[in-house]
């Protein structure tokens, strides 16, 4: 049972990396040199990021550090929740 909110974490973190890489490519139909610069360098980091904390929650998990353990793999999710609504909302 501990497992089971650090595992829906990353499975959370995945599907929102996979949700705002569709979003970046979709937004690079009709872009410049430079925002497609840009584009892929959103990309490129979100990506990274959801590894880099997707490998830190496995670590944690098996360190036995379950408080911990979804608060890294769910920090993706937030940010990218954030960065989709403010795009949204300012676009």
């Amino acid at each position: 049972m501990k497992y089971v909110l650090p595992i829906i974490g990353m499975v959370c973190t995945a599907f929102i990396t996979l949700l705002m890489l569709v979003f970046l490519m979709a937004g690079a139909a009709n872009s410049t040199a430079q925002e497609l610069r840009s584009i892929e360098l959103w990309a490129v980091g979100s990506g990274l990021l959801a590894v880099l904390c997707l490998v830190a929650g496995i670590v944690l998990m098996r360190y036995q550090r379950f408080g911990s353990a979804p608060l890294v793999v769910f920090a993706p999710v937030l940010l990218m929740c954030i960065v989709v609504l403010v795009a949204l909302l300012v676009g």
